[in-house]
């Protein structure tokens, strides 16, 4: 499933709703479609346990019966773990993002005390890369978006745990991060991306 692009899983949930019999809210116009929007998109290739979306109902549903409904359709690799109902009054779920948890997962053959010693240096000093923007590409310290890293050597193996910034004015870009170990290290290394946390505004783990 971590193949599967944002575009494809917008498409899997609608069809999802669909054969569950959900009672979606279309937008209006030419090309009306399902009202529904993620908190923020996760980078095709990654797996996470923590991906929001907000969707519209044209009438109230309990959740359970939202979530049995919904899951019962599902391919495998795919569920829903949650849901929970709101007011059509609350902000989006991207103004209410403050930041994410992930688990970089490192290959078997990776030198613990290198690495530690790697990271060490890159989180201790700016870590300016060169980002796209909309005025084109600029060289950015990404240093201030990096909340905390530790390294640790668990039983499944090497793991980089992240916390970085995820908001509407700034997130962490893993990929970029890595980008900058790879060239002031002079070393590629093979790791898995997992995005376990979500949080909101207050540091809470549902945005309601």
């Amino acid at each position: 499933m971590r193949f599967v692009s944002h575009l494809d899983i917008q498409r899997l949930l609608q069809r999802a709703f669909r054969r569950a019999d959900i009672p979606l809210s279309y937008s209006q116009g030419f090309n009306p479609h399902p009202q529904l929007s993620f908190a923020t998109a996760l980078s095709t290739g990654y797996t996470s346990d923590a991906e929001w979306v907000d969707v519209k109902l044209e009438k109230n549903m309990e959740a359970g019966d939202f979530l049995d409904k919904v899951n019962h359709v599902m391919p495998e690799g795919f569920a829903l773990a949650e849901c929970y109902a709101v007011e059509d009054k609350m902000p989006s779920l991207t103004a209410l993002l403050e930041s994410a948890d992930y688990e970089l997962t490192f290959a078997n053959d990776t030198d613990y005390e290198r690495l530690k010693a790697d990271i060490d240096k890159l989180v201790n000093a700016e870590i300016i890369v060169d980002k796209k923007t909309k005025g084109g590409i600029k060289s950015v310290d990404i240093r201030p978006q990096l909340i905390n890293a530790e390294l640790k050597n668990e039983a499944e193996g090497i793991k980089l745990h992240i916390k970085g910034a995820l908001t509407a004015s700034g997130s962490l870009n893993i990929e970029l991060l890595m980008g900058a170990l790879a060239r002031q290290s002079g070393r590629e290394y093979d790791y898995g991306v997992h995005r376990s946390k979500v949080e909101f505004i207050g540091g809470r783990n549902t945005p309601v």
